[in-house]
């Protein structure tokens, strides 16, 4: 379990990889609040991405549509959809996996799922879907069995655990692959990958980043194959900024 903080580095020969709910901003019922992008923060990685010539992307659960909803006016190198979706540069066209069968049947599993449940709110995204129960915790093991019925053998589509949700997404979403399809692209390819995540979603992105002598960071407590730690949300964006000087 990592313990230690992550060293000082120059920004100008790394390439940056960041979650967004509980890594840059606070993890506060993402299912019913929208995070607030404060200006600080767009300058911030505006600041970093100059630094690094362009090799910084958000690499999140949500939908390259929403992060740029988010932090309109920047518009980012993103991977959606625990990289579902994904576009090198900030203005790219956006790539996609080919839709698996699945995702009809384990919508249907899931939304009946939803409509009965108290306390469940069913998000339906293009290439995956989400059961959150941010407010009742103890139905994570009835959503998830939900979500596994809809998930049948060759469906092409697994169900994830994360934070006050459990998601459908596709076998070959991962933010692992996600970052390793961004090293192989310009401008990532041939820098050192950072990537700083939360949840247990952002494990298979620490163990790519470790895999190529990267620096992986995880925020807050739990067990994590990172390397690093920062406490809090707060303590990421000082250390990004550290990284300026």
């Amino acid at each position: 379990m990592p313990t230690q903080a992550p060293p000082r580095l120059s920004a100008d020969a790394l390439a940056f990889f960041l979650d967004f709910d509980g890594t840059l901003v606070p993890f506060d019922k993402p299912d019913e609040t929208v995070p607030l992008v404060d200006d600080g923060l767009r300058s911030l990685l505006t600041e970093l991405r100059n630094r690094a010539d362009g090799a910084l992307a958000m690499v999140s659960g949500r939908s390259i549509e929403v992060i740029d909803s988010l932090f309109e006016p920047l518009r980012l190198a993103a991977a959606g959809e625990h990289g579902a979706e994904w576009r090198f540069t900030p203005h790219a066209t956006r790539e996609q996996l080919v839709p698996p069968p699945g995702l009809v049947t384990a919508h249907a599993a899931c939304e009946q799922f939803a409509n009965h449940t108290l306390g469940v709110r069913f998000e339906r995204k293009a290439l995956s879907m989400v059961l959150h129960f941010h407010r009742h915790p103890e139905l994570r093991e009835a959503a998830a069995k939900a979500a596994e019925s809809g998930c049948l053998p060759g469906s092409g589509v697994r169900v994830m655990h994360a934070r006050g949700m459990v998601e459908v997404k596709p076998v070959e979403a991962s933010k692992g692959v996600a970052i390793n399809r961004f090293m192989q692209a310009f401008p990532f390819a041939g820098r050192k990958p950072v990537f700083i995540g939360d949840d247990i979603t952002d494990e298979d992105g620490f163990l790519a980043v470790n895999a190529l002598d990267g620096v992986s960071i995880k925020v807050g407590a739990g067990n994590s194959h990172a390397r690093y730690r920062l406490p809090d949300e707060d303590a990421v964006r000082d250390w990004l900024e550290q990284l300026l000087d």
